[in-house]
């Protein structure tokens, strides 16, 4: 059946299965004097045997911007291909491969690397020069960033290639692992954390170590890759405190975007916070910003449910909040409620 095919010695960088037959993406076809790198190529095996894969069976993807495959994944009968500057659905019949059909659904949007595509049961979530999108089963793009869109953009723009994303499976979330750098003298890796169900944003510090990347064993535990010679692989979280399993502090910080609370030429004025936070022994900080300035008032120490009033920095167009906790503690942060007129 493989008489016509010069070669059947097909690498490649991506692959998914669908249907029975592997679909691999930015391929390399070998014989036994060359080898021709096609990374627009889309390639697929016969029926079956993923490991046989004809350079007869190939779908060539024609972007006008040019760029490279990036990525694949399947998804409600068909496969998406990530491109450097655009998203093709590719409709393939289970019964007859030859006869698919390519559409470059989302033509503006490129996908920074391979390590920034998560699939989850309901879609898929992608990074982007400009944000991170979420891709549903309709294959609409709904971007996600919103509230952190200039710290992603920052980041994305200046070493996108440290930026990861995968699926915490336990809680919902998805976690972006953002820098895994040096701040003063410590060394610090910063999570952004995304909750599914909730559409809300949190931030994850941990300090003293670096980690590379991040995946979910089978037990749907988190587990982390640090940067050392030997590519250290850690727990997440040991059991009974809030350290991973190298002894590194867990620091938490919940932050609100700049939420508009007047028109741009007038001010409101925050009246009171009331909080519900339950935290195991010294509390959480929080801190009022107005107007996006650096200063900002801290407020209370929280544990339990308060209502705070401030009396310095209580006055602006935008105001956000910030709950954070450095006592290695478990914090749970039930409600933050802003009053202002």
């Amino acid at each position: 059946p493989m008489e016509t095919a010069t070669s059947t010695d097909v690498k490649f960088k991506y692959a998914t299965m669908l249907n029975g037959r592997q679909f691999v993406g930015n391929v390399k076809i070998v014989d036994d004097k060359d080898a021709e790198e096609y990374p627009n190529f889309i390639m697929f095996s016969e029926p079956n045997t993923p490991d046989i894969i004809p350079t007869t069976n190939y779908i060539q993807l024609q972007d006008l911007q040019g760029g490279e495959i990036v990525g694949i994944e399947s998804i409600m009968g068909g496969i998406v291909v990530f491109m450097t500057n655009g998203i093709f659905r590719l409709n393939v019949p289970s019964s007859n491969p030859t006869n698919w059909s390519l559409v470059e659904s989302h033509p503006n949007i490129g996908c920074l690397h391979d390590k920034v595509i998560c699939k989850v049961p309901n879609g898929i979530f992608v990074g982007t020069r400009d944000d991170i999108i979420f891709l549903d089963s309709g294959f609409s793009a709904t971007p996600i960033t919103q509230k952190i869109k200039k710290t992603y953009q920052a980041k994305s723009s200046s070493s996108p290639n440290t930026l990861r994303l995968s699926f915490d499976t336990k809680y919902n979330r998805l976690r972006l692992l953002y820098s895994n750098t040096t701040d003063g003298d410590t060394i610090v890796t910063k999570f952004y954390l995304y909750d599914i169900e909730r559409g809300v944003w949190t931030q994850e510090t941990h300090s003293g170590v670096s980690y590379d990347e991040v995946f979910n064993k089978d037990t749907n535990e988190n587990v982390f890759v640090v940067s050392d010679s030997a590519s250290t692989i850690r727990d997440a979280e040991s059991v009974g405190s809030y350290v991973d399993a190298g002894s590194t502090a867990i620091q938490t910080t919940m932050q609100t975007g700049e939420e508009r609370i007047a028109p741009f030429d007038t001010k409101a004025r925050v009246r009171r916070v009331n909080t519900s936070v339950v935290a195991a022994t010294t509390g959480a900080d929080l801190n009022l910003k107005m107007n996006g300035s650096t200063a900002h008032e801290s407020l209370n120490v929280l544990n339990g449910q308060q209502s705070t009033r401030p009396y310095t920095l209580n006055a602006g167009s935008t105001a956000q909040i910030t709950v954070s906790d450095n006592n290695n503690q478990n914090v749970e942060i039930e409600k933050v409620e802003v009053e202002y007129e």
